[in-house]
């Protein structure tokens, strides 16, 4: 029934807006005369030349290289395809769906059933190809090894990939991907690897674990690698041939803006031509393999915290001390990492208190984790990638205090080994660039600009209970016990609850009570069976407003409908606009001016 949906659904598809690309209308992987057309043999239509006749059910005259993919289908393979020609694969679906749902997830899935990598990619020419894969997850073998090189991919051309999934790709070298890297005539550059907002999840080589390229030629951005095993898990084997010429920080071969979370070896090696920008690389067995010649490979703005194994901590480990020219600037890291010029600002971590709960999962609120830095790797709902969120502590005194927020700059100070930060962070948040300072780490703390009106419909006798905390951002609510310290006294006379809670009526009196915890659970009990609504000005403090000299509450429009069975019709929470009340507004203009604030 699958395969017949797909069949009809992209045939229709296929035959109006898009009637140009070649549409894949079965899963089964074929390459017969016939009417209906596999990815196999969509792809070696493209490597054919795309003649105007087609071939075996796809292409035909008119057609370009572009194979269209049903979304959240899988695609299984016996043997790999191999891609000579420049191509563009992709998921398709509804445009309306795009809007509600995250890109990645709506992802087709490519499957190896054999024993073999998915694609070889490699036209046997000189130039170089460029082949782009957008919103496509692959599945690998699984078996002990899959291919000798690159478990899933083997490049030796342009390969893009954007909002895919690699996952459980075994190889002696490369997991996912082995990239050529160099020409096959000299030591010039060959093949490159770009990734954009992509998994690389539970991939296995000996080196490599998930990416081993022969040459550093690859970009990097807003990536997650995590539980992959190897050695290594983005293994680079030579440096740069060219690297004494480079203008540091040079920024062409750069991995920026991603997490390696629990890999079993070393997240990387660092040598001349890389740059390595805003990462979180936290539990592995190991952090940044250190082996720079030339002083043309840098490791900047980053975390490095908890990696290591049972003997000892392995954050850095420089690979021959007497001719390392790493250049290690302004990051959280631990003493066995060099230690440069006081200037380069890096700050030295000698406590242990790291993840704030399990590894993975739910974050501790503040009164049950006072001192870890981190929540732990979670992706959140309707999310793609997940990550580990930096917390900011009651004990920091100020905006400076701790060893993450606004460590970072934007604009060079005189440092010849200064590097920004990225101007956005791993999921796309904007890190300002009128702001002088910034996070370090994969991870900038955003504090809300609007929060969306909220409330709930419920029945007499029933009460409204929801959570608040996805509504905060990048921060955590203040308990009780810290309130008189940061806002007075409570202006009712009762005692504060989390979050320092005020209720201003804004439209109608008063008709229930509301309660909220540290966890953001939020529960409004209504004072009888009314009908109608109860709509109020919820305001809170979080451990980013509370800085903000201006207003230290964040506020939220509530609207609570109690009506019988047959009159409620989700009054509560309209998706056209959210509400500022406003303390709301005054919060906002402050905090656009809180990071600014200096010493």
């Amino acid at each position: 029934m699958l395969k017949r949906s797909i069949v009809m659904g992209l045939l229709c598809f296929a035959g109006h807006a898009y009637s140009a690309e070649i549409a894949v209308t079965t899963t089964d992987d074929n390459d017969v005369d016939d009417s209906v057309c596999s990815l196999r043999e969509a792809i070696q239509y493209i490597n054919a030349g795309m003649p105007k006749e087609g071939y075996h059910g796809c292409g035909g005259e008119g057609a370009v290289s572009i194979i269209l993919l049903e979304k959240q289908a899988t695609y299984k393979l016996k043997s790999r395809i191999d891609i000579k020609a420049g191509l563009t694969l992709k998921t398709t679906y509804d445009s309306t769906e795009n809007q509600s749902v995250a890109v990645g997830l709506n992802n087709a899935t490519i499957q190896m059933d054999g024993q073999d990598q998915i694609f070889h990619i490699d036209d046997g020419n000189k130039a170089l190809i460029t082949v782009n894969f957008q919103e496509v997850s692959f599945q690998g073998c699984g078996t002990s090894v899959c291919a000798s090189l690159g478990g899933i991919i083997y490049n030796n051309e342009k390969l893009t990939l954007q909002s895919s999934a690699l996952k459980g790709g075994r190889a002696d070298k490369g997991g996912a991907i082995y990239n050529v890297g160099f020409s096959s005539e000299s030591a010039t550059l060959g093949s490159v690897v770009q990734t954009y907002n992509v998994l690389f999840e539970n991939n296995q080589a000996n080196n490599g674990a998930a990416i081993y390229s022969v040459a550093p030629n690859f970009w990097i951005a807003s990536s997650v690698f995590k539980g992959n095993t190897g050695d290594v898990t983005i293994y680079t084997e030579k440096p740069l041939a060219n690297a004494s010429s480079l203008v540091f920080p040079a920024r062409d071969h750069i991995i920026t803006n991603s997490t390696f979370f629990k890999n079993s070896g070393f997240a990387l090696n660092l040598k001349d031509g890389i740059g390595l920008n805003n990462l979180t690389i936290i539990k592995n067995g190991g952090g940044v393999l250190l082996d720079v010649q030339d002083g043309q490979g840098y490791l900047a703005n980053s975390i490095l915290l908890g990696n290591g194994t049972a003997s000892g901590s392995m954050n850095c480990k420089v690979v021959d001390q007497s001719t390392d020219k790493s250049v290690i600037y302004n990051n959280l890291l631990t003493a066995e990492c060099p230690t440069p010029a006081v200037e380069n600002n890096n700050t030295v971590w000698a406590k242990n208190d790291l993840i704030a709960g399990e590894d993975e999962g739910v974050c501790k609120n503040l009164n049950d984790d006072t001192t870890s830095l981190l929540c732990p790797y979670s992706v959140p709902n309707n999310a793609f990638l997940g990550y580990l969120r930096p917390r900011i502590l009651v004990s920091f005194a100020d905006i400076f205090s701790g060893p993450i927020l606004n460590k970072g700059q934007t604009e060079a100070n005189g440092n010849k080994q200064f590097v920004a930060c990225e101007s956005t962070d791993q999921r796309d948040k904007s890190r300002e660039t009128n702001n002088l300072w910034c996070d370090r780490g994969a991870i900038e703390i955003i504090v809300p600009t609007s929060i969306p009106r909220i409330g709930d419909d419920i029945k007499p006798g029933q009460t409204a209970k929801f959570n608040i905390l996805q509504y905060l951002g990048d921060s955590d609510l203040i308990p009780k016990e810290q309130c008189d310290a940061v806002v007075g006294k409570n202006p009712t006379g009762a005692a504060w609850q989390d979050g320092c809670l005020v209720i201003k009526q804004t439209q109608t009196e008063s008709k229930g009570k509301t309660t909220l915890n540290l966890n953001g659970d939020l529960e409004y009990i209504p004072n009888g069976a009314w009908h109608g609504a109860d709509i109020f000005e919820l305001q809170v403090v979080t451990s980013s407003t509370r800085y903000n000299p201006a207003n230290k509450y964040i506020s939220a429009e509530v609207r609570i409908y109690q009506e019988p069975d047959n009159d409620i019709d989700s009054k509560s929470v309209k998706t056209s606009g959210g509400a500022f009340g406003l303390y709301g507004l005054m919060g906002l203009f402050g905090l656009i001016g809180l990071r600014r604030l200096k010493k």
